[in-house]
C-alpha cells in the first residue's frame, strides 16, 4: 500500500523560506537504495548532527521525568535523568545544552499535572501505520506523536516538542490532526509546538473537516507519486537524474549523500 508521513512531505515540498535548501535528489539517494546499500543507508541515518542529537535527548530526559516524577523534585533530578541518558559520554556543545534544558524542564515542568495518554521516548520503532480512505483510495500515514494530553473537556491537545531556532512547520502539526481524527474521531483535536529550550508555545492549530480533506487528498497525491517514482527507477535506473532532480548549492556539504553525489562537488 502507499504510505506517506510528515517527513516525505518534507522531502517533496520544503518548508516556507527553505526552498533554497531544498534537493529532491537527497530524497532519491533515501529511497532508491539497492539491498546491498541497505546497511550503509544505516550508518548514515546513526550520524546525527548536534541539534539531531540536542532534541532527541531533550525529549527523552522529559520522557524521564514523567516516568520517575519523584525526580522533579529531587535536588539532584537533572543528574539523575543525565545518567539514564549516558548524558556524559556526549560531547561537551551536546551535553551541556540538554543540561540546561533539563534544568529548565524541572523548574518549569510543561506537563506536570496534565492528563497524558501519550508521552514517547522519542527512539521507538516506526509507529503503526493509519490507513487513510481518500475518495475510494486509500493510504498508510505514519505519524510518531511526541505527546498526546486531554483537557478537563475531554480535547485531546497533541504536542510536539521542538529544540533550536528553527521554525515550526504548520504541515507537522496538519498531519498529526489528520491522523487524530482517526485515532479518536469522537474527540476535538487541536496541536501546538513547545520548544523546550525557548520554553515557547506556538499557536494553537486546528483544522475543519475540509482542511483535513485537503491535507488527505494532499498525502494521497504525495503517496501514490512517490510509488510511482520509486518503481519507475527499479525499472529503469537511467532515469535516476530526472525523476529526482539536483539543486547544487552551499547546502550540499551538509547533506549525508553529497560523497556518493555527481552534484556535489
Amino acid at each position: 500500500m502507499d504510505f506517506a508521513s510528515y517527513q516525505l512531505w518534507s522531502q517533496f515540498e520544503p518548508a516556507l523560506g527553505w526552498e533554497d535548501t531544498h534537493c529532491q535528489m537527497q530524497r532519491g539517494w533515501r529511497w532508491t537504495q539497492k539491498k546491498s546499500s541497505i546497511s550503509e543507508i544505516q550508518g548514515l541515518s546513526a550520524q546525527e548532527t548536534i541539534w539531531q542529537k540536542v532534541g532527541k535527548l531533550a525529549q527523552q530526559g522529559v520522557y524521564e521525568f514523567h516516568q520517575n516524577p519523584l525526580w522533579l523534585k529531587h535536588p539532584r533530578g537533572c543528574e539523575l535523568v543525565a545518567d539514564s541518558l549516558y548524558l556524559y559520554y556526549e560531547i561537551a556543545v551536546v551535553r551541556d545544552r540538554v543540561m540546561k534544558i533539563l534544568h529548565q524542564y524541572q523548574a518549569s515542568p510543561y506537563l506536570l499535572n496534565r492528563d497524558i495518554l501519550i508521552l514517547n521516548r522519542g527512539d521507538e520503532q516506526i509507529p503503526t501505520p493509519i490507513e487513510i480512505q481518500v475518495e475510494g483510495d486509500s493510504f498508510q500515514l505514519f505519524a510518531a506523536f511526541d505527546c498526546i494530553i486531554q483537557s478537563p473537556d475531554c480535547q485531546i491537545q497533541i504536542i510536539d516538542f521542538k529544540t533550536g531556532i528553527a521554525d515550526f512547520d504548520r504541515r507537522q502539526a496538519d498531519v498529526y490532526l489528520l491522523a487524530c481524527s482517526y485515532l479518536y474521531p469522537d474527540r476535538k483535536a487541536i496541536a501546538s509546538f513547545y520548544n523546550l529550550e525557548t520554553m515557547t508555545s506556538s499557536e494553537v492549530i486546528t483544522a475543519t473537516e475540509d482542511r483535513l480533506n485537503e491535507i488527505a487528498h494532499k498525502l494521497a497525491q504525495i503517496a501514490k507519486l512517490h510509488q510511482q517514482q520509486l518503481q519507475t527507477y527499479q525499472l529503469d535506473a537511467d532515469s535516476f537524474d530526472s525523476l529526482f532532480p539536483a539543486h547544487p548549492g552551499s547546502h550540499c556539504r551538509y547533506c549525508p549523500f553529497n560523497y556518493r553525489c555527481a552534484y556535489a562537488g
